[in-house]
Formats: structure tokens, sequence, C-alpha cells
């Protein structure tokens, strides 16, 4: 399975780091309208993300909840068909809870940062590295976050969905 390593924290506003990032021409930008409906399952977290409501991706990952700085293994099915998908899904798993949000997307070689904007949480930073060696990907992660002038004291360990749960 892949994996990735990475970070979340909570912003107050997205504008500084959109600029810092957009001032990097190596990034490419695109925006999307998401909803993540997650599905209770035995292990890992299972989420059908469905994406400016045109396509999709079944997304199944596992990780260590614990750290605030975490890795995943993942596995990312895509589909056209998200409704009967999701037919599917609902059919055979209880849903857990319904995750939306507009995020904003910044992708160079094996980076991703989302700026999102969840609903009914607010506003938060992801970085994502795609790795095959963590210290590399911790090396990195460390460049980022130095030029994004983030504290690791901020960063979360809890996922969108285990917030929701949480404030419900």
């Amino acid at each position: 399975m892949p994996k990735n390593y990475e970070i979340k924290c909570r912003i107050s506003s997205l504008s500084g780091i959109k600029k810092k990032l957009l001032s990097d021409s190596k990034f490419k930008y695109s925006v999307e309208k998401q909803k993540d409906i997650y599905y209770k399952v035995k292990s890992g977290r299972l989420k059908l993300r469905i994406i400016n409501d045109k396509n999709s991706d079944l997304i199944y990952y596992r990780r260590n909840e614990r750290n605030r700085e975490r890795v995943s293994e993942f596995i990312i099915s895509s589909t056209l068909n998200f409704r009967e998908l999701d037919f599917i899904l609902t059919e055979q798993f209880e849903v857990l809870v319904t995750v939306i949000k507009k995020r904003e997307i910044f992708i160079k070689d094996n980076i991703r940062i989302h700026l999102d904007d969840v609903n009914n949480l607010g506003k938060f930073l992801e970085i994502e590295i795609m790795f095959e060696e963590i210290n590399k990907a911790k090396k990195l992660m460390k460049e980022l976050t130095e030029f994004l002038n983030l504290k690791t004291k901020d960063f979360i360990k809890s996922s969108y969905s285990d917030l929701l749960i949480n404030k419900n």
C-alpha cells in the first residue's frame, strides 16, 4: 500500500498561506468541493469522496491516530458512478458521518497541501507527503512547515470525521 506522512492544523485565515503557495510557480493549483461519506468498518477507515458532484474516489486507509504527525497507508479506487457505489456501501455499512468541505489543493511532486474550509468546523491546513523513505519525508515536512511558519504545537491529530463526531 502507498504511504503518506501528514500534518493538520487549524488556521484562522487561508489567505496568507494561499498567497505564499501561489508565489511558488511549481505548485499546481486547483479547487474542489468535496463530500466525504465515512462508513463504519471493522478496521481502518473507509470513505467515499464525491468531488464536485461529478466523480468520486473510494478511499480506504489505516493510520495511528495517537500522533500529531501521522503516517497513513491507503488505497484509492476512482469511479464515475458514485451514486450507485454509495447505494451499495450504505446497504452494507452504517454511515458514520459526512464531511463537506471546499478544498484548495496545491500539488508539487510528492507533496499535496490542502487549504480546507470544512462545514461546521472551520479552516484547516493539511500537508501530505507521499514517501518510500520516512526520514526524507520528515525532512521535507520540516522545510514546508518552516516555509509556512507552522508550529508543531498547533498540529492536531483528529480527522475531520472525528472532530465532527465529537462536536455532535
